[in-house]
């Protein structure tokens, strides 16, 4: 028997009051709770160090200051102390300027340097200097100058505005694999004025608008909030198909066994080294280029499928092309820089331990050997101020 139409008013009613007393309820308890929100600083940094980053005028983005919290690598890891000094270098304070008879050595670079994911002690910087001092009686210090998500012009950028202050006896330059790419998404934000030059973050920029009353209601909603804090935090999931597509057509693909014409992408992220040599040398120190392969230049993609799928890694690996560290020593020997090439000592039958399998940087074996290599081209042809 088909309902009378007041019956099907009444069960609609009934529906529609049972919704906004459930949507009520929701609200309610979302306000009693805190509101997990990871806030996107930098893209080319991964989400665990995003909440590590803030907005930087100069520099894009950069290690927030004065600031002592943990980081949890992953499920079942111990999570790892983090400080940061009051010049944005992950470590202790350091004296400006250096004590008589110190060699002051400064690492810049990405993530892997930064080492988020692994104890003070088994960063690239901690490692050099116990290796180092191991095999020279001059007293050294090496100050950790990397921050997730930089290539050569933000680790440039980040020397000449904030780091020359230093002036470090020896600045050494990690080029990672994935710079090519990360130098493409900053590259339109930089300004010039002359000789000098910045890359500010958007945030900078954005002007304010008057927000619509929905939106201001949107905003004062902890269900609302709630649901573009879960669209934040999966959001490099969620969208794992566009930044496939844009890293691999413009980030690794230069890898490759069979890689496509990138040599105005390759220059422009390269160029700005010569910028950093120049601040080096007005600041009293040398620099000294150095390298390491990434994952797929050494192993198979099927060690880390999750990884591969993320970076559009495809086709047969280990990729044997040499061209990026050619391409590499070319560059630094037409500018007279020192370069240190250690891809041939991740070359070994336990390769796959060197590597994180959940982001592009080295694991805590992998930084370890890094150091060593950095430390073996070091003792090779020695400063002179550690003979003194």
């Amino acid at each position: 028997m088909p309902l009378q139409p007041l019956t099907a008013v009444k069960h609609a009613t009934t529906a529609l009051v049972l919704l906004l007393v459930a949507l009520a309820g929701v609200e309610i308890w979302l306000r009693t709770r805190p509101m997990p929100s990871v806030q996107i600083i930098a893209s080319t940094a991964s989400v665990i160090d995003q909440p590590l980053l803030m907005p930087s005028a100069v520099c894009h983005h950069e290690l927030r200051r004065l600031q002592k919290t943990t980081v949890s690598p992953g499920q079942g890891v111990e999570p790892v102390r983090f400080r940061v000094n009051s010049l944005g270098c992950r470590g202790p304070d350091v004296a400006t300027p250096a004590a008589p008879g110190l060699y002051r050595i400064l690492i810049l670079g990405d993530d892997s340097v930064c080492g988020s994911g692994v104890a003070e002690e088994e960063t690239i910087a901690a490692r050099l200097k116990q290796f180092l001092s191991k095999s020279t009686t001059a007293e050294i210090e090496v100050i950790n100058g990397g921050v997730p998500g930089y290539c050569p012009l933000l680790s440039s950028l980040k020397f000449e505005h904030d780091l020359a202050r230093l002036k470090p006896d020896l600045v050494i330059l990690h080029v990672d694999m994935t710079d090519i790419g990360d130098d493409s998404r900053y590259r339109s934000l930089v300004l010039h004025d002359g000789d000098h030059a910045i890359c500010s973050h958007a945030s900078f920029r954005l002007q304010a608008k008057s927000a619509s009353m929905l939106m201001q209601l949107t905003k004062q909603s902890a269900t609302a909030c709630w649901f573009v804090a879960q669209t934040r935090r999966h959001a490099p999931e969620l969208l794992s198909v566009a930044t496939t597509a844009e890293q691999s057509s413009s980030g690794l693909t230069w890898i490759t066994d069979h890689p496509p014409d990138l040599r105005l992408q390759i220059r422009h992220a390269l160029d700005p080294i010569k910028n950093l040599q120049a601040s080096v040398a007005n600041a009293g120190g040398q620099l000294l280029v150095t390298t390491s392969p990434v994952l797929w230049q050494v192993v198979s993609a099927d060690e880390a499928p999750d990884l591969s799928r993320q970076y559009g890694v495809s086709g047969a690996t280990p990729y044997a092309s040499l061209f990026p560290f050619e391409v590499l020593a070319s560059f630094c020997r037409a500018g007279s820089i020192h370069f240190c090439d250690t891809s041939v000592a991740f070359r070994n039958e336990n390769a796959a331990k060197l590597f994180s399998k959940d982001t592009v940087v080295l694991s805590r074996i992998g930084m370890a050997l890094y150091a060593r290599e950095i430390a073996r081209c070091l003792l090779a042809d020695p400063p002179s101020q550690w003979s003194r």
